[in-house]
């Protein structure tokens, strides 16, 4: 949102974000909530063959990420940090942040119908659950973004999950 101030163009964003703290501080400006953003550290060398490699920011993110056991609230903060990296769309971040188990009120919505309880930090087959959204969306609109948008996060989530266990 750009605003005038006499002769003075400031732009102010909503956020900004953060990819390498789990949890990130926040500060209270002008009734918007600022996430700090800290540096990346600097590479690793590994050294190999003729020339020195350096150790991909990416591969150290999701070394210990396990897409077929992973809680909601965990695959809702590797989203964030998908998309920060730029691996993830806005929309597909959008789909893979959603997680019901974290809303406030699926107590009273979800929760009550299925007579459930939120398990927000309960692991699960994030894999599977995909697999199941394709073929959901396979068979009732093939052509279309979300299809589209479950694919491509299909396939993420299945390379998290092949180099985790290489």
């Amino acid at each position: 949102m750009k605003t005038q101030n006499s002769s003075l163009t400031q732009m102010t964003l909503p956020m900004s974000i953060s990819m390498h703290s789990s949890s990130p501080k926040t500060r209270r400006t002008t009734g918007r909530e600022v996430v700090v953003f800290r540096r990346n550290s600097p590479l690793k060398i590994i050294p190999g063959g003729r020339t020195n490699h350096s150790e991909s920011p990416l591969k150290a993110m999701i070394l210990d990420v396990n897409a077929r056991s992973i809680s909601p609230r965990a695959l809702q903060e590797l989203s964030l940090e998908l998309y920060a990296v730029a691996i993830l769309s806005w929309e597909e971040h959008e789909d893979l942040a959603f997680q019901v188990d974290l809303h406030p009120d699926f107590p009273h919505t979800i929760g009550a119908l299925t007579g459930e309880a939120p398990l927000p930090d309960q692991p699960r087959d994030f894999v599977k659950e995909w697999e199941q959204r394709l073929a959901f969306e396979n068979r009732y609109a093939p052509k279309g973004a979300k299809h589209k948008r479950a694919l491509h996060i299909l396939s993420v989530l299945r390379r998290i999950n092949s180099l985790e266990n290489s």
